[in-house]
């Protein structure tokens, strides 16, 4: 009897120190975590003001649902030549402290090319419809989205197509026209093709300008669902809409 109770404590004693042994070290883990984090932006303190700015701007008027106190916004320096800016948020935050916080990757080169004040706020309003993606749907819907090829370009011209509707269309107009002289020839035939051209958005902002919101509604939804991947297919799109409403 006494030697099951020493081996019980002694079972014990071996599982509490083992427990106070990894606490010690996740607590290690996560301040190393939060000091790479604090670290990370290497953008100038008043490049990082303008991106506050626009960012507070934005989701308190077009992205509402981004509008909350338990919402906060990083921004952070990003070198990949294929990106101006990327939404993203923090993983492990998400994962393991059910804690919603999202950033977004900004290349230092808008800066040095000197991107216009709206064609910062039109790429900004897309990467937070990604955002706005990232607060409302589930993990697994979210990894669909990115890492399903084939998906892809359908999400990222929807997203386009959600930023029209916002009313920020000129905004992203202004985006499209100071980043396509910028990009290579294979670039920019790329960029075409996975978001909405220069073309397609000033078709979508032409056919809506006079419309009802309820009729925008309609045809947001329908474009969402049918989402045309040139602008022959938005053309044919549209004109099936119209008829749908005959």
């Amino acid at each position: 009897m006494r030697l099951i109770f020493f081996l019980s404590f002694f079972c014990s004693t071996l599982l509490i120190t083992a427990a106070h042994s990894y606490d010690k070290k996740h607590q290690k883990r996560l301040q190393k975590f939060h000091q790479k984090v604090k670290s990370e932006s290497t953008l100038k303190e008043n490049q990082l003001e303008q991106l506050y700015i626009i960012f507070e701007r934005l989701r308190s008027t077009t992205h509402q649902i981004l509008n909350k106190n338990h919402i906060s916004m990083n921004f952070y320096n990003i070198n990949n030549p294929d990106y101006f800016m990327e939404s993203n948020f923090y993983f492990f935050q998400r994962l393991v402290l059910q804690k919603k916080s999202y950033r977004i990757g900004v290349n230092p080169i808008i800066f040095k090319k000197k991107i216009p004040k709206m064609a910062l706020i039109g790429v900004m309003a897309h990467e937070l419809v990604h955002t706005e993606d990232f607060e409302t749907r589930s993990l697994i819907e979210i990894a669909k989205m990115y890492f399903n090829s084939s998906q892809r370009t359908y999400y990222e011209r929807q997203t386009d197509i959600k930023v029209i509707f916002k009313g920020l269309d000129q905004e992203l107009i202004a985006y499209k026209q100071w980043q396509y002289p910028l990009l290579a020839e294979e670039a920019l035939k790329k960029k075409k093709k996975q978001y909405l051209s220069l073309e397609e958005v000033k078709f979508i902002a032409n056919k809506i300008k006079n419309t009802d919101k309820k009729t925008q509604e309609k045809l947001l939804k329908f474009w969402i669902k049918n989402t045309p991947l040139n602008i022959e297919e938005l053309e044919s799109s549209y004109q099936k809409f119209n008829s749908m409403l005959k």
